[in-house]
C-alpha cells in the first residue's frame, strides 16, 4: 500500500510540482489594467478605486481582437456609432445572432473605450467586469508611457520581448514580400517595422531602468515588513496555494519525496502543511562513534537521516518567517526562519516502527547568481538548526541526546524557471553518526501554480 501512495505521490511530482525551496524568481502573473491611485502611485491589479486611467491602445489591435472575438465585420469605428440592438439587427439578416459573452463584449467595449487620436484609443475608465478584456489589454496596452520603477520590472520585461517577437515576425513577412517582388506592401511594412523598432528601443530602455532599480534591501521588523513574503516567494496574500511545493530527493540506499500540500500567509508569517515519503534499503549503517570513551560503533538509518533534511517526520505543519531580503537583476540573497511539528508514521517509511513526533527550528540562508537573461539561475543554500523528538526518532538516528544540531548545504540551478536541479553534500553536525552522509540529488519540475 505505501508503493502505491509513493507511486501516486510521485506522479503528482512530476506533473504539478513546485520548487522545495522559496522561488528566486520575481512575480511574473497577468497584471489588471495599470491605474493612478489617489497618492499618484501606480499599482498593478487594484480594485476600481483609481481616479484616473493611463491605459492606451493600439486601434489597429482592437479591430483584429474584435473581429476575432465577435464578428469579422465588427471595427472600433463601426461599434462606435453603431449601438448593440442595430448591431444585432443586422447580423439577424445574416442569420447570426450574438451569445451572452459576446454582448457584454460590446456593451464594456462600447462604454469604457474611447478614440484618443484616430490611431490610439484611451481606455477611460475601469469600473467594468470583464475577463476577455482583461487579457486583451494586458497584452496589448502601450507600456512605453509608462515610467520605469522597481514594481513594474516584471512587466516591461514581458512588454519588451514581446515587441522583439513582433519586429523579428514583421521583417521575417517583409523578406518574403521582397522575395515574391511585392515591392508596395513591403514598403508598408517597413513603416510598421519602424513602429516596433521605435517600441523595442523604448522598452528596452524601460526594461533595464526598472531591473536597475530592483536593488532595494528589505526588513520584516521595518516598516515594509510584507515585501518579502512577495519578493522570496511570489506569492499574493491572502490567498491558500494547493500542491504547492514538491521534491524527490536521492541517494544510492533512500528516497523521498516531500510534497507541501497547502500554505498560506499570516502577514509575513508562512503557514504549511505537507507529507514527505520515503523509501530505502532496511539495512542500517554502522558509524563508529570516536566521542565515547570505549568506541562503538552506532546504528543509523539512512532512510531517517534523509527525512531529517527536509525537516523531519512525514507530515508536518511549518511556520516561516522571512528576515532578511536583498535583490538585484544579478544576485539575489535572502535569510528565512522555520519551526515545525512533525510526526514519523509507520506506514510511510520502511523504517518507522513506532510513530513518533519531531519538533525543529532552523534558520536558512540563500545566495543567487542570475544569468543576462534569467534562463538560469545558479544558487547555494545553508541550513541550519536544533531537532528533538520522541526517543523512536532520535533512535533511528543514533542520538541520545533530548535536542542535537542538524545542518546541510545544497546548490542547485534553475533552468528557464521550468526546471530545478540540486545536490546536497554532507550534513553538518555534532553528531558525528549524522555527519558521515551521502551526496544526495534533488529534481524538481517547475510549472505554474494552481490557486484557489
Amino acid at each position: 500500500m505505501k508503493n502505491v501512495i509513493i507511486s501516486i505521490v510521485f506522479c503528482l511530482f512530476i506533473n504539478i510540482t513546485m520548487a522545495q525551496f522559496p522561488s528566486f524568481r520575481a512575480s511574473e502573473k497577468s497584471y489588471s489594467p495599470l491605474t493612478v491611485n489617489d497618492a499618484d502611485l501606480v499599482k498593478f491589479g487594484d480594485s476600481v478605486s483609481a481616479n484616473r486611467v493611463v491605459i492606451t491602445i493600439y486601434k489597429e489591435d482592437l479591430n483584429i481582437f474584435l473581429k476575432e472575438k465577435i464578428d469579422p465585420s465588427l471595427d472600433f469605428d463601426l461599434l462606435q456609432k453603431t449601438d448593440l440592438s442595430t448591431f444585432q439587427k443586422k447580423m439577424a439578416v445574416n442569420r447570426k445572432r450574438l451569445d451572452t459573452a459576446q454582448i457584454a463584449l460590446y456593451d464594456v467595449i462600447k462604454e469604457n473605450i474611447e478614440d484618443k487620436d484616430g490611431l490610439i484609443l484611451n481606455l477611460k475608465s475601469i469600473d467594468y467586469d470583464n475577463a476577455t478584456l482583461d487579457d486583451f489589454i494586458n497584452m496589448h496596452f502601450i507600456a512605453e508611457s509608462v515610467p520605469a520603477s522597481q514594481d513594474r520590472f516584471p512587466l516591461f520585461k514581458v512588454k519588451y520581448h514581446q515587441a522583439l517577437k513582433q519586429l523579428d515576425a514583421v521583417r521575417k513577412k517583409k523578406r518574403a514580400l521582397l522575395d515574391n517582388q511585392e515591392f508596395i506592401e513591403a514598403e508598408r511594412l517597413t513603416i510598421i517595422e519602424k513602429k516596433f523598432q521605435i517600441s523595442a528601443d523604448t522598452l528596452k530602455t524601460l526594461f533595464h531602468d526598472a531591473r536597475d532599480s530592483t536593488n532595494i534591501k528589505y526588513n520584516i521588523f521595518k516598516e515594509n515588513q510584507i515585501d518579502p513574503v512577495q519578493h522570496i516567494y511570489a506569492r499574493d496574500h491572502g490567498k491558500l496555494y494547493f500542491v504547492n511545493e514538491s521534491a524527490l530527493q536521492f541517494n544510492t540506499d533512500a528516497a523521498v519525496v516531500n510534497t507541501e500540500f497547502a500554505a498560506t500567509f499570516f502577514g509575513p508569517l508562512r503557514v504549511n502543511f505537507g507529507t514527505v515519503l520515503s523509501t530505502g534499503s532496511n539495512d542500517e549503517v554502522a558509524v563508529i562513534d570516536p566521542t565515547t570513551p570505549i568506541v562503538e560503533e552506532v546504528k543509523v538509518s539512512e532512510e531517517s537521516k534523509q527525512r531529517l533534511i527536509t525537516g523531519g517526520g512525514n507530515t508536518y505543519l511549518g511556520l516561516e518567517l522571512p528576515f532578511l531580503y536583498y535583490s538585484s537583476h544579478r544576485f539575489t540573497f535572502f535569510g528565512y526562519m522555520r519551526g515545525r511539528m512533525s510526526l514519523e508514521l509507520d506506514d510511510f517509511s520502511d523504517d518507522v516502527d513506532t510513530s513518533s513526533v519531531v519538533f525543529s527550528s532552523t534558520g536558512h540562508v540563500v545566495l543567487a547568481i542570475n544569468s543576462d537573461d534569467r534562463a538560469f539561475n545558479f544558487y547555494v543554500q545553508a541550513s541550519y538548526g536544533s531537532y528533538t523528538g520522541a526517543s523512536a526518532f532520535r533512535e533511528r538516528l543514533g542520538v541520545e541526546e533530548k535536542v542535537f544540531d542538524f545542518g546541510f548545504i545544497t546548490a542547485g540551478v534553475t533552468i528557464k524557471d521550468s526546471m530545478r536541479i540540486s545536490v546536497n553534500f554532507k550534513p553538518i553536525s555534532s553528531q558525528n553518526q549524522l555527519r558521515d552522509g551521502k551526496f544526495t540529488l534533488g529534481i524538481q519540475f517547475l510549472p505554474n501554480l494552481f490557486k484557489t
